[in-house]
């Protein structure tokens, strides 16, 4: 919009059969929708949010009405909060473990330079997911954890880094 603006020619040249990327709303039969991909935004995110007030795109509220369900292992959990905690006690006390575990890593993380952190290399070798093979016990903990980066980063834990998912945590202040 700034090049149309500065009167240049644009061309917008796409693959599919829409542009967007990873961000687009899916209209589902019943006539309801879905939001997928980079379709929130939220404090901190300072630069999207002058973005959208310099060229007038809207913000819309996002309502959350009744439960979160989630299927894990086989079993349907419907929850409100973040973690559904009718999971079996040894499930959530992983993940708790899990937690303290990365928060601990977390504060390892120089978040100006995460490669310069003492464990970078060996971190940025090793997937997301190949760690949590070895650190969750419980294959609920280890489902939620899983789907919790597939949801963040509209990748599986497999195609990340523990280092990216550690200093993004980490810019974030922690797990």
């Amino acid at each position: 919009m700034r090049l149309k603006q500065a009167g240049c020619s644009v061309a917008v040249l796409e693959a599919r059969d829409r542009i967007g990327g990873r961000t687009f709303t899916e209209v589902r039969d019943d006539g309801g929708w879905i939001d997928r991909g980079g379709a929130w935004i939220g404090p901190g995110q300072d630069r999207i949010y002058a973005l959208m007030d310099e060229f007038g795109v809207p913000s819309y509220k996002q309502y959350v009405d009744g439960d979160a369900m989630m299927y894990l292992d086989g079993k349907q959990y419907r929850y409100q909060g973040t973690i559904p905690l009718s999971m079996s006690p040894w499930a959530v006390a992983n993940i708790g473990g899990v937690f303290l575990e990365l928060t601990r890593m977390c504060k390892s993380i120089p978040v100006d330079a995460p490669w310069r952190a003492a464990k970078a290399h060996k971190w940025d070798r090793l997937s997301y997911a190949a760690w949590l093979h070895r650190n969750t016990l419980s294959k609920p903990a280890h489902e939620l954890l899983e789907s919790a980066v597939a949801g963040l980063y509209t990748s599986a834990a497999s195609e990340v880094s523990l280092l990216f998912v550690l200093y993004q945590m980490a810019s974030a202040g922690g797990p």
